[in-house]
């Protein structure tokens, strides 16, 4: 909890240019609001000639915001990256640094500005502003013939001056990084242990790049190292490794994935019936995943990238034993035993938003839609589905490969 009587020292970092406000009304405002925005240009004005010294209590009284929006403003400011917060260690005292707003260039550069910026303001708005800061000057019929340093200089220089600045922070346009909680060593650690990418891989850049696409997304360390192995590409040259448009592509199919349904499926189907089809639900129904998988495989051992995909079927989608089991069965004979992640994720989805809550209205959605399958026909008098009748008719979609990867 923040004392509010205690000393800060505001500080600015960065340039805190006049300029800059443009960009302040332009893209930040869309995200973090009116106060925020009135509240970074009450600090940045403040500390704009020297630092102070000051308390929360005398900047909320002179801002003529209350306390409570004070602090509001405050923390959407810092986890902007406009202000950045610090407490002293072992002393009663803070220090507040008023940061650099971002260029329009490195704004859109960051997948997480951007990101915020068109969830806010739409597509077509966010276009305009792109266009708005958009360089218009056509150089690609010119030649470039102005006059090199050395036609007008003589570089020559003693090297043991050049080290005068050694040491020394000198004012500049401040590098101010959104806050997450994402770890570039968790990530590390998924990849080496569950697959053949090494960090010596990846250069500095397209790990950045991962780490903003998993912040954007809401992906822990281990949901995007699954989707980077899948988007890794061996044979390309370093620092193209990966291919970041299918990477974007899949995270932002997972996230529609898992958000589409918090509610769990039933484990179990009553059959009153021995037909095939009732002997079918009751065997996948029987039996974990993991087995039925090793069964299909003659006894060998699931592989980590599959076992977690089953775990993302089961904890994250909520599907039960036997829908997963219907499920892997279906895909492995439509795909001629090849387990597609991002094909089987999108059917699972699909089947949770066309309302499937047991392993029969799985078959039934499944068969309906199979080219080479007959459709599953079972009497509605021999079964008895605990909480919710079987639907007597039930939507057709299509699962192409395409489909699996919008």
């Amino acid at each position: 909890m923040i004392d509010v009587t205690k000393e800060i020292k505001l500080v600015k970092r960065g340039l805190l240019s006049f300029e800059s406000i443009n960009y302040l009304f332009d893209l930040y405002l869309p995200i973090i609001g009116s106060e925020a925005s009135f509240l970074y240009l009450f600090l940045a004005n403040k500390v704009k000639e020297e630092e102070i010294n000051v308390t929360i209590s005398e900047l909320v009284k002179e801002s003529s915001l209350s306390l409570q929006t004070f602090l509001l403003a405050k923390k959407s400011l810092e986890s902007i990256g406009l202000i950045s917060f610090y407490e002293k260690k072992r002393e009663e005292s803070y220090l507040l640094l008023v940061n650099d707003l971002y260029t329009p260039k490195n704004f859109f550069d960051n997948l997480i500005y951007k990101g915020l910026l068109v969830n806010n303001l739409g597509e077509e708005k966010a276009h305009e502003l792109i266009k708005k800061y958009s360089l218009n000057i056509d150089l690609s019929s010119y030649e470039d013939i102005s006059s090199k340093i050395d036609e007008s200089f003589t570089i020559d220089f003693n090297m043991s001056s050049l080290d005068l600045d050694s040491g020394v922070s000198l004012e500049g346009r401040s590098k101010n990084e959104i806050r997450d909680n994402f770890s570039d060593v968790k990530l590390f650690n998924y990849l080496n242990k569950n697959t053949q990418i090494r960090a010596a891989s990846l250069t500095d850049q397209e790990i950045d790049t991962i780490h903003k696409i998993a912040t954007l997304y809401g992906l822990n360390e281990n949901r995007i190292g699954a989707l980077v192995s899948e988007a890794f590409i061996p044979e390309a040259k370093v620092g193209s490794k990966v291919d970041f448009i299918k990477l974007k592509r899949d995270a932002k199919a997972y996230v529609r994935s898992f958000k589409v349904s918090k509610n769990k499926t039933e484990k179990k189907t009553f059959i009153n019936s021995e037909s095939d089809i009732a002997n079918l639900i009751r065997y996948y129904e029987s039996i974990s995943p993991r087995d039925f998988l090793m069964g299909k495989q003659n006894g060998v051992e699931v592989s980590d990238a599959d076992k977690n995909l089953l775990e993302e079927l089961s904890l994250n989608l909520g599907l039960s034993n036997g829908i997963i089991n219907a499920l892997l069965d279906y895909v492995l004979k439509v795909k001629d035993g090849e387990l597609s992640r991002n094909y089987i994720l999108k059917i699972a989805t699909t089947l949770i938003r066309k309302g499937c809550k047991n392993t029969l209205d799985c078959l039934n959605m499944l068969n309906k839609n199979a080219k080479t399958s007959s459709k599953v026909s079972v009497k509605k008098e021999e079964i008895k589905v605990e909480k919710e009748e079987v639907k007597e008719e039930e939507p057709t979609y299509d699962f192409t490969e395409e489909e699996a990867f919008i």
